[in-house]
C-alpha cells in the first residue's frame, strides 16, 4: 500500500501531458503549493478544484489536509457522506451545497445525516447501506458527545473496521465546548493509525466565528458554504463520471428542539427556499441544527481526459444573502 505522506503525483502529471495548466486549474504559488482561499494539500495526486465565492477566498485559509485526497486512491464514484447536524445542514433537504459541488466533480454522493446523532450513527447507515457498494466515505460525527471516550472511540473505531480499507475522511467538531478537545484528539488517533484515512480540520476552520451561527455549533451561511468547499476539495475529482445526488433514507431531525429546524422547500439542485421557525435551543446545545439557505451553483465547462476522467475547472457556490439561526 502507498503511503498517504508520499503518494505519487501520476494524475498531476496526466494533467500535464494533456496539456492542462495547474493554473487553470487553480491559482496561487505553484512552488510553495499555496491555493488561494484554500491553502496546500500535501503529499496528494491533485487538489480537488471546488472554489470558495470571492467574499470568502479572501479570508478563509484551509488547514493542511493529512492525507491523500480521496478522489486519487478510491477505484470508483459512489460517495458515501455519515453525519449530524453539521454535516446535515449541507444536505439535499436545505442548501445542497453538498451535491452542488460534488455532484459535478463525478460523486455519487449519498448524505446520510440527522441532527442529534451520536457516533453510533455511522455504524446504523452502515447497516442499511453498505450491500450498495462504495468506493470512498466521510463521516463527521462527534458534535453529539456524552464524555464517554471510550464508547465514542469504540463506535467510531467499528465504522472504520466495516469500511476499511476503503478511503475515508474524518471530520473533526468545532470545539465549543472543552470536551470537544477529547473528540478530536480520537479523532487524530484514529487517523495516525490507519493509512486509509485522511483528516479534514473543521476544529480550526470553524474557529473563525463568522463561520458560525450564534449558538456557536453550527454553521452560519457562509459556515456551510465554506464546509462543503473544504469536503469537495477533500475528496477531490471522482475517477469515474457522471455524479448524482443520490436518495437518502436518514432525514429524521426531531432530536432536536422544535422550532430549531426550519421548513424547507428543495428547489433543485444548489437552491432552496427556507422558512425559519422559532428557536427554543439553549446557546449550547447537546445537539442542534441550522439548516442550509439558498445557494446557486456555478461551473465551467468541464475538460475531459483520455482516460474517461472529466476534470471540472471550478465549481463555486455563492454566499447565501439570508439564514434562519437558532438561540
Amino acid at each position: 500500500m502507498l503511503n498517504r505522506k508520499t503518494l505519487p503525483i501520476f494524475l498531476a502529471t496526466a494533467f500535464l501531458a494533456v496539456g492542462v495548466s495547474a493554473c487553470s486549474l487553480v491559482s496561487g504559488d505553484a512552488n510553495g503549493g499555496e491555493l488561494d482561499g484554500v491553502g496546500r494539500i500535501p503529499g496528494n495526486d491533485f487538489v480537488g478544484v471546488a472554489t470558495l465565492p470571492p467574499n470568502l477566498a479572501s479570508d478563509v485559509k484551509f488547514p493542511k489536509l493529512e492525507g491523500a485526497v480521496l478522489g486519487s486512491v478510491a477505484q470508483g464514484n459512489n460517495l458515501l457522506m455519515i453525519g449530524d447536524s453539521i454535516m446535515a445542514s449541507i444536505s439535499k433537504r436545505y442548501g445542497n451545497e453538498a451535491c452542488g459541488l460534488m455532484v459535478p466533480q463525478g460523486w455519487n454522493v449519498a448524505l446520510e445525516a440527522e441532527a442529534g446523532q451520536f457516533a453510533e450513527f455511522a455504524s446504523k447507515v452502515l447497516d442499511r447501506r453498505w450491500s450498495e457498494g462504495w468506493d470512498a466515505v466521510v463521516i463527521g460525527l462527534g458534535s453529539n458527545y456524552d464524555g464517554n471516550k471510550e464508547r465514542y472511540r469504540t463506535a467510531m473505531e467499528k465504522a472504520i473496521a466495516r469500511v476499511s480499507p476503503l478511503p475515508i475522511l474524518l471530520v473533526n467538531t468545532t470545539e465549543f465546548r472543552s470536551k470537544q478537545a477529547e473528540v478530536n484528539a480520537i479523532i487524530e488517533e484514529l487517523v495516525a493509525a490507519h493509512e486509509n484515512i485522511s483528516l479534514l480540520d473543521w476544529r480550526t476552520i470553524s474557529a473563525t466565528r463568522s463561520l458560525r451561527s450564534n449558538d456557536g455549533i453550527h454553521p452560519s451561511p457562509d459556515g456551510r458554504v465554506v464546509l462543503a468547499t473544504a469536503i469537495a476539495r477533500a475528496v477531490g475529482i471522482a475517477p469515474t463520471a457522471p455524479g448524482d445526488c443520490m436518495k437518502v433514507y436518514f432525514q429524521d431531525d426531531s432530536r432536536v428542539l422544535q422550532g430549531v429546524m426550519p421548513t424547507t422547500t428543495a428547489l433543485g439542485m444548489g437552491a432552496s427556499t427556507t422558512l425559519a421557525g422559532n428557536s427554543t435551543s439553549s446557546p449550547v446545545p447537546v445537539a442542534t441544527t441550522i439548516p442550509a439557505v439558498a445557494t446557486t451553483v456555478a461551473t465551467v465547462p468541464a475538460t475531459t481526459l483520455p482516460v474517461a476522467t472529466t476534470v471540472v475547472i471550478a465549481t463555486t457556490i455563492a454566499t447565501p444573502t439570508s439564514a434562519a439561526h437558532a438561540g
